[in-house]
């Protein structure tokens, strides 16, 4: 999963660093990602699953020389070196050793055409440095007689590396040429804290708090970092502001807000607006209503960029995520957020609400809970589109774990969950609002992704009438559903993991769709979480 999530992070900056525009580096990205992470789900362990890994890593870092300017030498040692690890960790950690390596994304800077471009500090590139080296000497250590106080150690140095990874790949993104910046100076903090929260005798408690904090205070620098560095520059952002707004003007988002307008509202370009396949930009909007409704009482105390409250709730997810893992895994769950690109790209740089998957990632955890489970379920589908694939996944967990009248029941619960906040926009204008939250399904928005609709956008197969990728989706997830329901013990994280599969064949398979899928599966792994709370419901 670690693995998976440096792959597709690898990817994100390989493609921020061409600045070609084009897209196939990160559809082969998520390609990868998403195998390793079905890798990832069943209960027996896949066999050669490190070294497949490790082929993963190599082929994302070392077709990274084939472009100008590039360090060949520098980027050959470099995986040389993630090899002789490899082969010299102990055999249990060496999916582990892969994960560091492939989640060092500051190897594209350190050997790239321009080391130092950009502003980048030295100390950055010094404290990437020291984390790599802290942590393969955690990888390599053996003087721990306890295999979970090896994994804590290790887990603690992986974490360094994704934090000061984070750090550096800010710099691709927001320069900082007016003086020093804290996320910069944070990194020297995140190398001399780990380190010693690996040997020192700490209580436990005392030793999670103060690693969650480091880490968390690297996340939101960069964050804020990001938000103040660059306004708002896309469309999915600026509607749902746009929409709060006249929300709060007693106005109907559905019915009165024109995507173009918004643009021009925050200072942006007509052009960013998605467009349908005749070329003509879409014009309602077409999210479902919490969407906006989350934002409003924000903007009306002031807020004026609603990336913040995004920012909040990746922060928010950590500490759920930190609270129900397992003690040795708890750095690793943490590092698999931060490191993550795609999620600081895309939900806190771009402005893409996050608030669906950490609903989404909250229900599960909380599955053995009827109602509170049920509520996060509907509060997701009444988010955003993408969560309402996760629901027939979700109700086949519960039947098979707590029995048929149980999914019946959950699935009127989060029915009415998901309608309430929709109802009111649905009975002022009907037509508008199926037309406008139905548009990402129905409508015919121009082919756009990362997922198969890549790859046959750029010839490399067919490109198939629209209708034909709705059936090949309705085919995955009915493929995917019977393997879940016939073998559904050996595959403890298909509910959490199959959804992002079904998405990758879609017409439309953005970024956002896949970036909390290493977390989904985490968040379904029964090693990784702790126990389930206690009385559950019984099965009916």
């Amino acid at each position: 999963m670690l693995t998976a999530t440096g792959i597709v992070s690898a990817a994100t900056v390989r493609y921020a660093i061409d600045g070609t525009g084009d897209d196939l580096v990160l559809a082969y990205g998520f390609v990868l990602y998403l195998v390793l992470i079905l890798i990832s789900v069943p209960r027996r362990t896949v066999p050669f699953a490190p070294l497949i890994a490790f082929a993963c890593f190599a082929g994302v870092y070392l077709s990274s020389t084939v472009g100008e300017g590039t360090n060949d030498l520098g980027m050959a040692l470099y995986v040389s070196a993630g090899a002789l690890a490899y082969i010299a960790t102990q055999r249990v950690f060496r999916p582990l050793t892969v994960a560091a390596f492939a989640l060092w994304t500051p190897a594209f800077r350190l050997f790239g055409p321009d080391p130092f471009g950009g502003f980048y500090p030295g100390w950055v590139a010094t404290a990437a440095i020291l984390a790599l080296f802290f942590l393969v000497l955690m990888l390599l250590a053996r003087d721990a007689a306890d295999p979970d106080e090896q994994l804590r150690r290790i887990g603690l140095g992986l974490l360094g590396v994704a934090c000061v990874a984070h750090i550096s790949e800010r710099h691709f993104v927001v320069a900082n040429p007016g003086g020093i910046a804290p996320d910069d100076l944070w990194s020297l903090v995140v190398v001399a804290v780990f380190p010693v929260l690996a040997v020192a005798k700490l209580r436990r408690p005392t030793r999670d708090a103060l690693a969650t904090g480091v880490a968390l205070g690297a996340y939101v620098l960069v964050g804020i970092a990001l938000i103040t560095g660059k306004s708002y520059h896309v469309d999915s952002v600026s509607v749902v502001h746009r929409a709060a707004e006249l929300f709060l003007q007693g106005r109907d988002p559905y019915r009165d807000l024109d995507i173009t307008e918004a643009l021009l509202h925050f200072g942006l370009d007509p052009r960013l607006a998605t467009h349908l396949i005749d070329g003509s930009p879409l014009h309602n909007f077409n999210y479902p209503a919490l969407s906006f409704l989350v934002p409003a009482p924000f903007i009306a105390l002031g807020l004026q960029d609603i990336r913040y409250i995004y920012l909040v709730e990746v922060v928010v997810l950590v500490l759920v995520l930190i609270r129900q893992a397992a003690v040795p895994w708890r750095p690793l769950v943490t590092a698999a957020v931060v490191g993550n690109a795609v999620i600081s790209r895309q939900n806190i740089l771009a402005g893409v609400d996050p608030l669906w998957a950490v609903l989404i990632a909250c229900a599960f955890l909380a599955i053995a809970w009827r109602w509170t489970s049920a509520i996060l379920l509907g509060l997701a589908v009444a988010t955003r589109q993408p969560a309402w694939y996760f629901v027939p996944f979700y109700l086949l967990a519960v039947w098979k774990r707590h029995g048929r009248g149980e999914a019946l029941r959950r699935t009127a619960i989060a029915a009415v969950v998901a309608i309430l906040p929709n109802l009111p926009f649905f009975i002022a204008a009907p037509l508008d609002f199926l037309g406008g939250v139905g548009a990402p399904m129905l409508g015919d928005l121009e082919p756009y992704g990362v997922g198969l609709i890549r790859f046959a956008t750029d010839g490399l197969v067919p490109f198939l009438p629209r209708g034909a990728y709705a059936a090949l989706s309705l085919i995955a997830l009915t493929v995917l559903a019977v393997i879940l329901w016939r073998v559904w013990r050996r595959y403890p994280a298909g509910a959490l993991v199959f959804p992002s599969i079904v998405l990758w064949f879609g017409w439309r398979s953005l970024q956002n769709y896949f970036s909390f899928a290493g977390i989904f599966a985490m968040v379904g792994d029964e090693q990784v979480m702790a126990a389930e709370p206690a009385e559950p419901p019984e099965p009916v």
